[in-house]
């Protein structure tokens, strides 16, 4: 069996799962703990699904789902990175009122925030990783010239990529924010690479600036 959900269906299944988690939350938790805890809910859901697709998503499903897939994923790209900054800020406000809590209470945040930030991280890259995909097979099945330049990338080697090659590229920016030894061909891909990389580099800024208010809060 290959799953072969859109984008659309990945998220709203990982809506209805954050909806009810939400349901059984204990009462206590304050606001922005509640709303936290529906994010993540939401985010490592839709991870486990993105990724279940991608570990079993060869080059002939992955040409299907460029083809089928394709509709309104910048508008889905462009949502998904506003709500992981919308998280950050959210652990921001939550690290602000850590001291002074009880242990347990101040582990739950910490871990917590741990949890958003490493889910908020590997979400944006992995759409990056399903967009890069997608415009590729997209073009070449457009296209009907050389296979690699139609894409937007020269992968190494003569074989197809997979998705684990573009994961290779896109968490490859999201940690360098500069490509390695594959080749952009096109124009529209370099501008893509841009906007990734410029995220990347405020992304990973953030990441370091909360972790130093996760290590104040320990103390």
């Amino acid at each position: 069996m290959h799953w072969v959900w859109s984008v659309r269906h990945r998220l709203f299944a990982s809506i209805l799962f954050a909806i009810a988690v939400a349901v059984f939350l204990p009462r206590e938790y304050l606001p922005l703990t509640r709303a936290l805890c529906i994010w993540n809910a939401g985010a490592v859901n839709f991870l486990i699904l993105t990724w279940m697709l991608m570990l079993q998503g060869t080059p002939e499903l992955m040409r299907h789902n460029a083809q089928q897939l394709d509709a309104g994923r910048l508008a889905i790209l462009s949502t998904i990175t506003a709500a992981a900054f919308a998280s950050f800020l959210a652990i921001f406000f939550l690290l602000r009122d850590t001291k002074g809590l009880p242990p347990n209470l101040l582990f739950l945040h910490l871990g917590l925030s741990v949890l958003t930030i490493v889910g908020s991280w590997m979400q944006v890259h992995t759409i990056f990783t399903m967009h890069y995909a997608r415009s590729y097979y997209k073009n070449r099945s457009k296209q009907h010239g050389s296979y690699l330049q139609a894409g937007g990338l020269d992968f190494p080697g003569d074989e197809e990529p997979d998705y684990k090659d573009f994961l290779y590229f896109s968490f490859g920016i999201g940690m360098t924010c500069q490509v390695a030894d594959v080749q952009i061909t096109s124009r529209s891909t370099r501008y893509l690479v841009l906007f990734h990389s410029v995220l990347s580099f405020f992304f990973n800024t953030a990441i370091l600036a909360m972790s130093v208010n996760i290590i104040a809060g320990l103390n």
